[in-house]
């Protein structure tokens, strides 16, 4: 199996539970929280192994043109599809839509919101992700495309090297951790823990939530990342 299937059975039992969910808040059922739970677990699974697979793949493929020369055609296509990246924007979005809808269902009991706002933006949250599942699947397709392109020149390019009697070529340098996705990671993420303390813990009493330690890991996340960017800069300025 491919991934596109894979993603397709995610992308289909979330759509099912998005509007199941969305059944259950317009009949104001019991289960709507157990099942917009789920809802939105499966659907952030499934944007999540979208981005996932992308940045492998994406590894991947670079990986192969340093390795082997597969042709100036296919870097110039390669170089376009990344650059157009619409299945990221597509996921982000989602993602923020679906927890935005989420959030704003406590906060009907948290901070007595009219209930006619989860509503709305839980129907824009559902639409917005079935949008996104389209999108997203047109990227997996199109990435595979690339993915099979390059398998088969890859291996034309080996059977070439076995008829020439050529030897294996080395294998190129791991290019080690990546500090700019660590940097960033921490330097977003570290805030998380607060504002689920803040939001749903405190019902948003600033003076309740301290801001440590998560301001310091946060300034440290982004340290690192500045100094993984400078450093990424350098490299790219010695290597042109």
């Amino acid at each position: 199996m491919r991934m596109i299937h894979y993603f397709g059975v995610l992308a289909l039992a979330a759509a099912l539970l998005l509007f199941t969910t969305a059944w259950t808040g317009v009949t104001a059922a019991s289960g709507h929280l157990t099942v917009g739970l789920l809802a939105a677990m499966l659907t952030v699974a499934a944007h999540s192994a979208l981005i996932l697979f992308m940045v492998v793949t994406g590894r991947v493929l670079r990986e192969a043109m340093i390795a082997r020369p597969l042709g100036d055609e296919f870097l110039a296509e390669l170089n376009a599809f990344f650059a157009r990246k619409a299945g990221y924007p597509a996921a982000l979005l989602a993602v923020l839509l679906i927890a935005t809808a989420a959030v704003l269902g406590y906060a009907n009991r948290s901070f007595a919101l009219p209930p006619i706002v989860h509503m709305l933006v839980g129907i824009t949250a559902v639409v917005g992700n079935l949008a996104a599942f389209g999108v997203e699947a047109k990227t997996l397709l199109d990435n595979q495309r690339l993915i099979d392109r390059a398998a088969a020149r890859l291996d034309e390019l080996d059977r070439q090297r076995e008829e020439l009697g050529l030897p294996e070529p080395e294998p190129p340098a791991s290019g080690g951790p990546n500090f700019v996705h660590l940097g960033l990671t921490l330097t977003i993420g570290a805030w998380l823990p607060y504002l689920y303390r803040l939001l749903i813990v405190w019902k948003g009493r600033v003076d309740q939530v301290s801001l440590h330690p998560w301001i310091e890991t946060s300034a440290l996340g982004a340290v690192l990342l500045l100094l993984a960017l400078r450093e990424r800069r350098l490299e790219e300025r010695m290597s042109d």
